[in-house]
């Protein structure tokens, strides 16, 4: 399945994105609330409460309530999880081209949830900001209570996969070393356009990953090159902290930031930025001045 919320901005509900309609090309969102009024929107409840399972069922039904999806604002797959856990220096290139050392441990670090925005709202570069890129990123939401689980197990943890626009100022970042600040002003964390149940995605680590802005392609990479894979993030966080249902974990991201380029490529109001991991959809941000 692919979810998605719908709908004006703080005010989504909850929808699943069909492309198989009738009318071939234009896809359609069931509206779950208009068929189960018990699922109020993606959140830890519903993940904790079998909701995955309820909304299976829901499909199957004669007399699905269809919206057609043209036109329809996407906001974030996630109503606001607990957290977002990003993970730093995950591919070995994106280490180099930082001149850093491969980590041999993960990096890990948090970016705020007010920071999600839609898959295509705009971008808002804050007042003075010059120094702002985005990093593709695969993110894991997770599904159910997670506590020191085995690196087998897991997988099974797993509601499904989306994806992650890690945007950056790289000044707030530098300044003292505030990577949380720099990560998390509001509108620098688009995410979707879909959360794609695990069940879809054979492999995660075999995905392709890009990132243009204005048609220039910046970033494009497999998770493939991913030096600590999924399981193993889960394991290693879940040792000493809680994830609970609805978590967002990104992955990290591979070279070709702009912020590494010579000379840098840096994002400017009216700029378009476009993110896509394979199987997962595509984002198309605009960049706006605040």
């Amino acid at each position: 399945m692919k979810l998605v919320r719908f709908g004006e901005h703080h005010n989504e509900r909850p929808g699943v994105w069909l492309d198989n309609t009738p009318v071939p090309g234009q896809a359609s969102i069931m509206d779950v609330r208009a068929m189960a009024f018990d699922i109020e929107d993606y959140n830890a409840h519903f993940f904790a409460t079998h909701g995955l399972d309820r909304l299976r069922a829901l499909l199957h039904e004669s007399h699905l309530k269809l919206i057609p999806a043209a036109g329809i604002r996407l906001g974030p797959p996630i109503a606001r999880p607990g957290k977002i856990v990003c993970l730093g220096k995950n591919y070995a290139a994106h280490a180099a081209e930082f001149d850093a050392e491969v980590p041999t441990t993960p990096i890990f670090f948090s970016k705020a949830t007010t920071a999600l925005n839609g898959p295509f709202d705009p971008i808002v570069l804050p007042r003075d900001a010059q120094h702002v890129d985005g990093e593709a990123e695969l993110a894991v939401v997770i599904g159910r209570t997670t506590r020191r689980v085995t690196e087998a197990d897991a997988p099974n943890m797993i509601a499904g996969y989306t994806i992650l626009n890690d945007v950056t100022d790289r000044d707030a970042q530098r300044d003292g070393k505030q990577w949380f600040r720099g990560k998390s002003a509001d509108t620098f964390g688009p995410l979707g356009p879909f959360l794609v149940t695990r069940d879809e995605i054979s492999d995660p680590h075999h995905l392709r990953i890009t990132q243009r802005v204005n048609s220039q392609t910046l970033q494009d990479d497999s998770t493939s090159q991913m030096i600590f894979k999924i399981p193993y993030l889960i394991s290693f966080l879940s040792a000493t902290i809680t994830l609970e249902p609805g978590d967002v974990i990104a992955t990290g991201t591979p070279a070709g930031i702009g912020s590494a380029r010579t000379p840098p490529v840096l994002l400017r109001a009216g700029d378009i930025v476009e993110i896509a991991v394979e199987n997962l959809g595509a984002q198309r941000s605009p960049v706006v001045a605040a």
